[in-house]
């Protein structure tokens, strides 16, 4: 067994690492839940529709770390959203870190092999008050509207 990632993509054989080093890795990933603001007892419908891209399956591999962008709909308004998807390789956990307009969430995926565990999000505002709590999972497979590719900054 190795130690590490890095490791293992030594291990590939020559033209799988010529390929991983090159080519850029991007999914997208519908999510859907309810969410609920502090003090209150209502559930809320909340979506997000996130696009991660790696720029080669080599970095993904060092460092799990993948830039995200995307939208959540909430209170029925939708919010572009920017931030990082993060999986430990060591632990499976999978964080995510998003930023709109006016809220901070902050949460993601205990563990990235237990199927059926959903994502779980605080929601705070940008001075980092709490708004409330969500609890997403990916939507059944069906066809998606894609994101627009990310504009460059």
């Amino acid at each position: 067994m190795t130690s590490s990632r890095a490791e293992a993509l030594m291990l590939l054989p020559d033209w799988a690492r010529r390929l991983s080093a090159k080519g850029a890795v991007d999914f997208t990933e519908t999510l859907q839940g309810t969410w609920r603001r502090d003090g209150e007892e209502l559930d809320r419908p909340i979506h997000l529709l996130l696009r991660h891209q790696a720029a080669s399956a080599r970095r993904l591999l060092e460092s799990g770390a993948m830039e995200t962008v995307g939208e959540v709909s909430l209170d029925g308004l939708t919010y572009p959203v920017r931030g990082t998807r993060r999986v430990s390789w060591r632990t499976g956990r999978v964080d995510i870190d998003l930023v709109s307009d006016g809220f901070h969430f902050i949460g993601g995926l205990h563990n990235l092999l237990w199927r059926g565990e959903p994502h779980r999000f605080r929601i705070e505002t940008l001075a980092g008050a709490p708004v409330g709590d969500a609890i997403l999972r990916p939507k059944a497979a069906t066809a998606q509207p894609e994101l627009p590719a990310a504009a460059a900054p």
